[in-house]
């Protein structure tokens, strides 16, 4: 990728659309007879998926989404109501559900817990997935379970594993093309018999430096890669022994700060057993142990021309890594009838490390040693239960118990570039036991479900509140002792489902003890970390209609609010009212749709304050965009999608983004600019 690469305003991505349009012919009625026997109608995603069972969503990754996702985990989170995004560039944005981020949100990928490594959030969790490489994306709303650490949200990137019933081959490999450049490949290729399996996962993604509508470059370059390996024995369908092996790594530019992300390491080794049908009330059980460690590499000089200023007028690098060590165990019951209890214990430590040069040219980052800031281990404990006390009527619900240890191992605490402080919690240990848990009843009738939880979260500060960037706390330079955030939530809903209507209402109201807030109080220091009380509420609408056999409307609305009720300040990072309004047309073997989103100003902002994955700067504008898209299936293998973003090339910003950093050769602005109009195309071949 070369520095501040810049393409064209159109590129032959746009030709390459509008040809595919023109030239597919239709299929004849035979042909379209049996393929609509094959597989049903296929749509570009939108808006995610309408939620088919309380309080989750389940999308699939494989399907081509609008707007064109990045290759990471957060541009897919983006299409699924309640969810939006923290932009920094083109690439690692920090995923946000109902105005929650970073550790709020679980993100679990096949068992596996990854946490980035840089202090500045260039590389959150999601910026190391590839979701085309996995079957499914659950999301689990609000503090409704208990199998992994509490959250406000968890989301489960997920892989099928089972016995083959026959040897073969079999996969999906999919190609994008887009406007500045952008290309993306991707495989997973499954080979074996009823005795096991291999399968791999490849991806490579890039782009240069995206375009806003007024034709101004941002710094958005990336170019990534992954590879995954999965050897499963499986010598009978109740038994599996599975190891998995990855590794990626990239680089990426950014435009929201004076240096750009050039390694994005990530090597990850798994190990999995599962035996099913043990006997009349052992049904599971299962293990896993996993590692991972990440290395990381930022500097000011690999992606961008170097230009020296007063805070760093020498190259510069910093190379944090983080290992991270873990595994589960979990127990599957029968307990009598329709009675079923999980039990389990899990456990993960991890340990970050960094090293830096101020002077690239003369004490270079690789001569440099290691030097360990701190280490974190956790071990959990569980159980969660489904009591199905009538036909139509469900009780679900869990307790666990996290034992945490935090180890600070700064001397000293660096503020700022000219300032060092001696560490006040240098050489600390500190222990907390938290305990979380959830219940909820379901009922059904005839076409409708209700459901309405209860849910207590207890999150432990991490590695970011209590140790990243040397922050201070409220009444020490070191914030090594914050208090542990504690959620307690309602969430209620409703689910509607015919031949022809698809309805889900999802609400929370939640009240936050010891909030873990970010708060900026002097220009050239870090922010200071303190705990506050407050409350958020908001929800989630989404609704498919069929008009007829061949028009479909869907739409979607999505709120969050919250307010700091110790400063009586609107709480920080909250997302504005969003709402979108696709229709969708059938034409023979085409599926024609267009996409209007429409996102309100957003007057409720606390300036200079908010989390580690962003503060609030100042009000922002409502805007509205439309996008169109097509999706064209001339076999039962083959699948083209092509779609316009930003169709009329408007110059928009989101209220989550970061405020553009000063970097030569590109427009500062308050926030940072999305793309402009945007044509891409994708070709999917599954086999």
């Amino acid at each position: 990728m070369n520095k501040n690469t810049v393409l064209p305003r159109r590129s032959p991505a746009l030709r390459v659309v509008l040809s595919a349009m023109a030239l597919s012919l239709p299929l004849s009625a035979q042909e379209q007879q049996t393929m609509s026997a094959l597989h049903p109608i296929e749509k570009v995603l939108v808006m995610g998926e309408v939620m088919a069972s309380p309080n989750q969503i389940v999308t699939d990754p494989k399907k081509p989404r609008q707007p064109l996702p990045a290759h990471d985990g957060a541009d897919y989170l983006k299409t699924i109501t309640g969810f939006s995004i923290v932009r920094k560039g083109g690439a690692s944005g920090d995923p946000v559900f109902r105005g929650m981020a970073a550790s709020r949100l679980n993100i679990i990928t096949d068992g596996n817990m990854l946490l980035g490594g840089c202090s500045s959030r260039m590389d959150p969790p999601t910026a190391y997935i590839s979701p085309q490489s996995f079957d499914r994306i659950r999301v689990i709303k609000g503090p409704q379970s208990v199998l992994n650490l509490p959250a406000n949200a968890t989301v489960l990137f997920e892989k099928d594993q089972y016995q083959l019933s026959e040897a073969g081959v079999q996969g999906d490999i999919s190609m994008t093309l887009a406007e500045f450049n952008r290309k993306a490949l991707n495989a997973d290729l499954t080979s074996g018999n009823q005795n096991g399996y291999l399968r791999m996962s490849l991806s490579n993604a890039s782009a240069s430096n995206y375009q806003d509508g007024n034709g101004n470059p941002v710094n958005s370059a990336y170019d990534r890669w992954s590879a995954a390996t999965e050897l499963a024995w499986t010598p009978g369908p109740d038994t599996l022994l599975m190891l998995s092996l990855g590794r990626s790594d990239g680089e990426s530019a950014y435009a929201d700060r004076a240096m750009d992300g050039s390694m994005f390491d990530r090597r990850h080794i798994s190990i999995k057993a599962r035996q099913d049908d043990l006997n009349d009330w052992l049904s599971r059980i299962e293990g896993q142990l996993y590692f991972n460690h990440i290395d990381h590499l930022m500097d000011n000089f690999s992606l961008r021309n170097f230009t020296p200023d007063a805070m760093m007028p020498f190259p510069a690098a910093m190379n944090p890594d983080r290992y991270t060590r873990g595994g589960k165990i979990q127990l599957d019951l029968t307990a009598a009838i329709n009675w079923q209890i999980r039990l389990g214990l899990d456990n993960s430590q991890n340990v970050h490390r960094n090293r830096m040069s101020m002077n690239q040219l003369m004490m270079p980052w690789q001569d440099m040693l290691r030097v360990e800031d701190g280490r974190f281990d956790q071990w959990g404990i569980y159980a969660e239960i489904d009591h199905a006390i009538l036909a139509n009527l469900s009780l679900f619900g869990g307790l666990r118990a996290d034992h945490w240890e935090a180890e600070d191992h700064r001397p000293m605490l660096r503020k700022n570039m000219q300032l060092n402080l001696i560490n006040p919690s240098f050489g600390d240990r500190r222990q907390d036991t938290l305990t979380s848990g959830f219940v909820r009843i379901e009922q059904t009738h005839n076409q409708h479900t209700w459901y309405l939880g209860a849910g207590r979260a207890a999150r432990y500060p991490d590695y970011w509140e209590l140790l990243g960037n040397a922050r201070s706390g409220e009444d020490s330079q070191s914030a090594f002792y914050t208090s542990p955030e504690v959620t307690h939530q309602l969430d209620i809903g409703w689910l509607y489902q015919t031949d022809f209507t698809r309805v889900s209402v999802s609400a929370y109201l939640s009240d936050v003890t010891d909030f873990i807030l970010l708060e900026k109080q002097q220009p050239m220091l870090l922010e200071q970390v303190r705990n506050i009380d407050a409350h958020t509420w908001g929800g989630e609408v989404s609704a498919e209609l069929s008009l007829t056999e061949k028009l479909t409307l869907e739409t979607s609305l999505a709120v969050s609010r919250g307010t700091n009720d110790s400063d009586n300040l609107p709480l920080a990072q909250q997302p504005p009212l969003e709402f979108r309004i696709s229709a969708a047309y059938q034409l023979q073997n085409w599926h024609l749709s267009g996409l209007w989103r429409l996102v309100d100003q957003q007057s409720r902002f606390a300036a200079g304050q908010g989390t580690i994955a962003g503060l609030d700067s100042s009000a922002s504008a409502g805007f509205g965009v439309l996008s169109v898209n097509a999706l064209y299936r001339p076999s039962d293998k083959w699948l083209l999608s092509l779609g316009i973003d930003n169709l009329l090339d408007k110059t928009y910003q989101e209220y989550l983004s970061k405020t553009a950093a000063s970097v030569p050769g590109f427009v500062a602005d308050d926030r940072i600019s999305e793309p402009g109009r945007t044509a891409w195309a994708k070709l999917d071949y599954r086999f």
